[in-house]
């Protein structure tokens, strides 16, 4: 999920998602291969599909959360790699866009 569309004062243990990042639009990468780096290596994962919000959002974060959350709620992904994954700054990058897998 993407920090910049986490509502208000909420945290992402509201959520249920994750991973947070800051500065990259992750709900544009469906159907992309991405890596996150923490300094021990990348993992690399295939971004399958939205994640939508449930009405959970409504309880945990407040009344209309879920509404707002809708398309920008993040993105359900499939680890490819094994790899570790910590809590501060990664770098990210798109490995393959969903326009490269060919026909």
């Amino acid at each position: 999920m993407a920090w910049e569309n986490l509502p208000g004062d909420a945290d992402l243990r509201h959520t249920r998602r994750n991973v947070l990042l800051r500065g990259v639009d992750i709900d544009s990468c469906v159907g992309s291969t991405i890596a996150l780096d923490c300094g021990t290596g990348p993992v690399v994962f295939a971004v399958n599909r939205p994640a939508r919000p449930c009405a959970w959002m409504d309880v945990t974060i407040g009344p209309g959360a879920q509404r707002a959350l809708r398309g920008r709620g993040g993105v359900r992904c499939t680890p490819l790699s094994d790899g570790v994954i910590t809590l501060g700054p990664a770098t990210f990058r798109v490995v393959t866009g969903p326009d490269d897998a060919g026909p």
